[in-house]
């Protein structure tokens, strides 16, 4: 026999649990076993509800002196029926129901990109990531040294960097074989990594920029807010693979784990100032740049200046010699 309608069970977000068929009318909603639809709900009565058309032909959902009531979709008064049209939404006890037509119109197919992320995360991306790091950390370590260095100290100083990596990729990946039982351990490299190639962006990024613009601390927003957000994106994307979660539900928690790492931060930098100092606060940060591309001022402006600046001081001390006694 066709269906005439379905009526699906919703979690509190709206997302389908289960959903039956309506092959005959009336249709009676409870806990009983005799219903043809049974809720697991003990705030449900065991005959609670009846669905059936009414004299003009229109289906209403009737309360059956239920404890707990009928309620229309979200609303908080309780009533006493309610028409079903195809989308109609109604609520027993702490259950939410839903009634669909057969001819009412699915959501959009979702895009599943599970196909594109696997090819992203392969082994072979995992193995040019690690070597992307790894030449990333010799170089930094190469122009950092102002001393006459071996190839052997340059390739051996970032190898516990890279440790650190892999061990952490290993604990989500065993971590992520507990709970989804997938190990996924080429993945976490892959997202480690990235997140090791973010930080350095960022810090040579914020660098240049305060060495271009030193009165702002970009250095401070950066650290602050730049690796919060690296933070937050390398948290979702352990999650995708370690966690049944979510895609709100993962991003929530990457961004609350950030904004603690982000509190923590400048609590941390807030304490480590001193009151007063008599120190002058500068950065240090210097860059070779050609001199075209730094602000300067040429000679006529320096002499206008300073021809200024003379006019201004013996005007002064000229008012101080005729305010002497």
């Amino acid at each position: 026999m066709a269906a005439l309608g379905y009526v699906e069970i919703l979690d509190a977000k709206g997302h389908v649990i289960e959903r039956h068929a309506v092959e005959t009318l009336p249709l009676n909603i409870g806990r009983a076993h005799t219903n043809h639809i049974i809720l697991n709900d003990p705030y449900v009565c065991p005959t609670h509800l009846a669905i059936a058309p009414d004299d003009e032909g229109r289906l209403i959902a009737r309360d059956l002196n239920s404890v707990n009531g009928l309620y229309n979709g979200n609303g908080a008064a309780r009533v006493a029926t309610v028409q079903l049209n195809s989308g109609s939404q109604f609520r027993i006890g702490r259950t939410f129901l839903r009634y669909c037509s057969v001819d009412h119109p699915p959501a959009p197919t979702m895009f599943d990109s599970n196909d594109l992320v696997s090819r992203f995360v392969s082994p072979y991306v995992s193995v040019a990531v690690g070597l992307v790091v790894l030449s990333m950390l010799c170089l930094e370590s190469f122009l950092g040294s102002v001393e006459r260095v071996k190839w052997v100290n340059i390739i051996s100083e970032p190898l516990p960097v890279v440790a650190v990596m892999f061990s952490w990729a290993g604990l989500w990946a065993l971590a992520g074989r507990i709970v989804v039982s997938r190990f996924h351990f080429p993945q976490h490299v892959t997202i480690s990594g990235a997140a090791i190639v973010g930080f350095a962006f960022l810090s040579v990024l914020s660098e240049w920029l305060e060495f271009f613009f030193p009165a702002i601390r970009v250095l401070w927003f950066a650290a602050l807010f730049g690796s919060g957000l690296i933070l937050a994106g390398l948290v979702y994307g352990h999650l995708v693979f370690a966690s049944p979660l979510r895609r709100r539900s993962r991003w929530w928690t990457a961004l609350l784990v950030s904004g603690a790492m982000i509190g923590m931060n400048a609590i941390t930098d807030y304490a480590a100032r001193s009151k007063f100092s008599t120190v002058m606060d500068y950065n240090g940060i210097l860059k070779p740049v050609d001199a075209s591309f730094l602000p300067a001022t040429s000679l006529e402006q320096f002499f206008t200046i300073s021809q200024k600046l003379k006019t201004e001081l013996d005007t002064l001390a000229h008012k101080a010699k005729a305010a002497q006694p």
